[in-house]
């Protein structure tokens, strides 16, 4: 439907007078439901290869790099799949096209552990001029949708600029009404704490290791929407939910690179049935992350990385899971030396039991905060964007 269409359906139901664009647009941009399915590709390792595997068939979106994938790319994936366009909203990156716009007063303190990079005033009008034209650039590059990373300088004071929470919560609905206008739908990342005041703008959330830190379950207003809500854990199993929390968890690498595709959890986000594999594995079933090339399809057909119906037979590419404890001795199978073994098998057993008692005591008791700063490698840093030339 064209805008003048939408305009004048509008006016004859009297929208148009109470909310002249809000709702108008918003009409048009695309949902994401609870548990939808998805994948995050950033830093491109073998991109076009990794890319040309992905279906629309098992997963229902994908987030990539604004900056660093072809237009080209988009449309081919568009075809079959939302798009979600990455790229951060609340940093000044030097190694991006557009750095030399920001000016004296645009950005604060550098973020931690991220050189090149610094957070920027979220209450300069260049700032948001700025990203005015990176949503612009995301909807003539035909993404279905942004994701605007590091709009969390509020936690401790990290930007430097010393706002209150209110700043921030207008940025958010500055970045979602300037989406909306252009018929993008927009994630949150992370910035927990803002999601009581944005989640009415926000079509989708994206979460990094709220299992790790105990705050998967303050995503309850979305789910109570019906909005996705894309979580990623760096490493380790955790695909468990909170009550009343539909999570839609990928298990990634735990150098947290996002340059390959997989570890979806089982059974998660599913919203197409999966194809039945020829030869179902005898692992038996559970919670471990499924990897995107264990259940290989019949040639000439490609490794998809989205859930399949029989549990993994092996964990995902690169995924370091946690470490198993030590393992338990025992007996020989000699007459003369079994019954000493099995003592010592028992009083090990006993030393490994309250080992692990320990450990799992001192994971509790040091639980560490959210650290401040980003997470994942900011992409397009070491690589020069990627082309469609073969």
């Amino acid at each position: 439907m064209y805008l003048s269409t939408v305009v004048a359906v509008a006016a004859t139901a009297g929208v148009a007078t109470a909310h002249p664009f809000s709702r108008l647009f918003s009409r048009a941009v695309p949902s994401f439901p609870a548990g939808s399915t998805w994948d995050i590709l950033l830093n491109k390792g073998d991109f076009k290869g990794d890319i040309d595997t992905i279906s629309g068939d098992t997963i229902g979106a994908i987030d990539i790099d604004l900056f660093d994938t072809p237009k080209e790319t988009i449309a081919k994936l568009k075809a079959t799949m939302n798009v979600i366009c990455y790229f951060s909203a609340g940093s000044k990156e030097d190694w991006r096209p557009d750095v030399g716009d920001f000016k004296d007063g645009d950005f604060g303190q550098g973020l931690d552990g991220w050189p090149g990079e610094f957070w920027v005033n979220v209450k300069s009008d260049n700032v948001r001029a700025i990203m005015k034209k990176r949503i612009e650039l995301a909807a003539a590059n035909g993404c279905s949708a942004i994701d605007p990373d590091n709009t969390d300088g509020l936690n401790n004071n990290q930007d430097g600029f010393g706002y209150d929470k209110a700043a921030y919560v207008d940025y958010i609905k500055f970045l979602a009404s300037t989406a909306a206008v252009h018929n993008l739908a927009i994630g949150l990342k992370n910035s927990i704490e803002l999601i009581p005041d944005v989640v009415d703008v926000i079509q989708f959330a994206v979460n990094e290791q709220c299992h790790q830190y105990s705050e998967c379950d303050k995503y309850k207003p979305f789910t109570d929407a019906n909005k996705a809500v894309f979580n990623i854990e760096y490493g380790g199993n955790s695909c468990d939910q909170p009550a009343g929390v539909k999570l839609s968890t990928l298990i990634k690498p735990e150098d947290q690179g996002l340059n390959t595709l997989g570890g979806a959890c089982e059974g998660q986000g599913q919203t197409t049935p999966p194809k039945q594999d020829p030869q179902p594995s005898q692992v038996a079933p559970g919670t471990k992350p499924v990897p995107s090339s264990t259940q290989a399809p019949t040639p000439p057909k490609p490794t998809v990385s989205a859930p399949v119906a029989s549990p993994p037979t092996a964990k995902p590419t690169g995924v370091t899971t946690t470490k198993p404890g030590k393992p338990t001795p025992t007996g020989t199978d000699k007459d003369d030396e079994g019954d000493d073994q099995d003592e010592k098998g028992d009083d090990n057993d006993d030393e490994d039991s309250e080992e692990d008692d320990d450990d799992d005591n001192n994971k509790k008791n040091t639980q560490k905060p959210r650290p401040s700063g980003g997470f994942w490698n900011r992409p397009g840093r070491k690589t020069q964007p990627i082309t469609n030339e073969e």
